[in-house]
């Protein structure tokens, strides 16, 4: 009877220890979890204004708590795809070109240039019958201007003969009393008195060591200025 007694009064001992300590080991367990990290007023355990919801499932089983959302939250983060060790990887390639964009919009217009001469006023058009008829002249020009200024006879022998050559080709003109090249050129042609054909005149030039090249050029130049052979 009096063991009976003993074992009573140790059981009901042992009931109360494990209700004084249940309170730690339900904290120690909350913090084993990842939940420390909550302060005293977010859990208690035993009602109160503020935290008046017991939790009966999930890590705060046993504890009243402000809302029903605390008993399943879970604070602690299991990903495993997080890197720990903090190393930055490769970069990737580059991406492709982006399209083109839009055209902008058109710029000011630039500054004018330099303005330029002034160009030739008050021309007047030289008359029919002249070297440059129909054609534009300074205002206030003569006639005379409108016409080329032309070579003499004379001038064509002495441009394109040596003046040796001159002097023998007049010899062959008149041998006994040659003329001076001014009368030549004064009554050469048809009807003066020096009438000679062009193969007389070539003859006579090739006789005194006229090249050919030159006797064409004088009797070009000779008919330019209106000088008529015989035929």
């Amino acid at each position: 009877m009096k063991k009976s007694g003993v074992f009573t009064f140790g059981l009901l001992a042992g009931s109360l220890v494990m209700l004084a300590i249940m309170p730690f080991l339900n904290n120690n367990a909350a913090i084993a979890q990842g939940y420390n990290s909550y302060d005293d007023s977010s859990y208690s355990t035993y009602p109160t204004d503020d935290n008046k919801y017991q939790c009966r499932t999930g890590p705060f089983e046993g504890f009243f708590v402000s809302s029903v959302e605390f008993c399943k939250h879970v604070k602690f983060d299991d990903r495993k795809d997080i890197s720990r060790d903090n190393r930055t990887g490769t970069q990737g390639p580059p991406g492709p070109a982006g399209p083109q964009g839009p055209q902008g919009i058109q710029g000011p217009p630039g500054a004018n240039g330099t303005q330029g001469p002034p160009g030739i006023v008050n021309a007047e058009l030289c008359p029919a019958g002249t070297d440059l008829e129909n054609v534009y002249v300074l205002n206030g020009t003569t006639a005379e201007s409108c016409n080329l200024s032309r070579i003499t006879c004379e001038e064509c022998f002495e441009q394109i003969l040596t003046p040796d050559q001159i002097s023998a080709y007049l010899q062959q003109v008149n041998p006994s009393s040659p003329p001076t090249l001014e009368e030549f050129c004064n009554d050469v042609g048809p009807g003066g008195i020096f009438d000679i054909s062009e193969s007389v005149f070539r003859t006579n030039l090739a006789a005194v060591d006229v090249e050919f090249e030159d006797i064409d050029a004088l009797i070009a130049c000779l008919e330019n200025v209106g000088i008529e052979f015989s035929p």
